[in-house]
């Protein structure tokens, strides 16, 4: 409060010192007109100039050039300085008549033509001067909060990311518990093997999921650690994994098609020769991402689903991709297919 009131104090002293230099100058330099002999309507003209150009100032610019009415605001201009000139015209117009009384009627009308657009040149400077100077004033004005603005949204946009991803990676460790807490009461022999490939998949999400995007290559990786944790209690499954392009040349946010491929092996049949192809594309300037998978019939009663996963994966891709990405879904009797576009231009 105590630097408003400095600034504002400040921002007086300025004018008041800019009109002080102004009046004594043009009061004595009447400049493209002829000088009042009544120096007193000399000062009359100036103060008219002041309050054209503080109507201005804080009435035409906030309420019609600031809302883009800019005709309203150049026809009130225009009639303003219009109407301002007359009247400082008529304080002189005696004394241009007088100065050019032994001239013929035509001087006489072209100076009295040239002593008023005088006048309406003059404080149309004036008025110039001080509406640059508040426009240039507010687009600073604008300019810092949308700074500030943008970067707020842009905190707020990282915290939302990161919550995401917290539920993301949440998530995945409740399926991934889910799956070896199925094979322990099974007493499996393969439950310390897969608690191990568990560990190393932890790594990645637990280290690289804290960056906003990551390697391409690190998240097929972690697609392939993957595969390799679930088909080692689904051996007859068919799986098919294919990669197509250059795929170092690109960045995803981490364990993005997470919550795909984990859906396909927790939804496909396992026990009847049911299947799992997961494909990426890497193209000019877009990856495809497609994964489809045979549906079990009957409902798995060690199977929990909470549908979060899918509902994080939706509101990740429109924090990161908004408009720059197309997936479709097909829910078919025997087969579920999804495909995922994203463009990295």
């Amino acid at each position: 409060m105590y630097k408003r009131k400095l600034k504002i104090i400040v921002e007086i002293i300025i004018h008041l010192f800019f009109w002080i230099l102004s009046i004594n100058y043009f009061v004595h330099v009447s400049f493209l007109r002829y000088q009042s002999m009544n120096i007193t309507e000399e000062y009359y003209s100036i103060f008219l100039v002041i309050i054209i150009i503080y109507f201005n100032y804080f009435y035409l610019i906030p309420l019609f050039f600031s809302k883009q009415k800019l005709f309203k605001y150049f026809c009130y201009l225009i009639l303003s300085l219009f109407s301002i000139a007359l009247i400082e015209f008529l304080f002189i117009k005696d004394d241009v008549l007088f100065f050019t009384s032994t001239t013929d009627k035509f001087t006489q009308n072209g100076m009295l033509r040239w002593n008023f657009f005088g006048i309406i040149f003059r404080d149309a400077l004036f008025v110039g001067f001080f509406t640059m100077f508040k426009i240039y004033r507010d687009a600073i004005k604008a300019y810092k909060l949308l700074k500030a603005n943008t970067a707020l949204e842009k905190q707020q946009l990282i915290n939302h990311i990161n919550m995401v991803k917290s539920k993301v990676n949440t998530h995945f460790f409740f399926n991934s518990l889910n799956s070896i807490y199925s094979l322990a009461l099974d007493k499996s022999d393969q439950t310390p093997d897969i608690v191990m490939n568990l560990s190393d998949l932890m790594e990645y999400v637990v280290s690289d999921s804290e960056n906003e995007w990551v390697p391409l290559d690190s998240e097929i990786r972690f697609i392939k650690n993957y595969i390799s944790l679930e088909n080692i209690r689904h051996r007859q499954m068919n799986l098919e994994f294919e990669i197509e392009g250059k795929t170092s040349a690109y960045q995803v946010p981490p364990m993005i098609f997470e919550s795909f491929v984990n859906n396909a092996f927790k939804y496909t049949d396992i026990n009847n020769n049911g299947f799992i192809n997961i494909k990426i594309e890497c193209k000019s300037d877009e990856i495809i991402f497609s994964c489809e998978n045979s549906i079990f019939k009957m409902s798995k009663p060690n199977v929990k689903s909470t549908g979060k996963g899918m509902k994080n994966t939706f509101n990740r891709l429109n924090l990161h991709y908004k408009d720059k990405h197309q997936l479709d879904i097909i829910n078919g009797d025997e087969i579920y297919k999804v495909r995922l576009l994203l463009k990295t231009n």
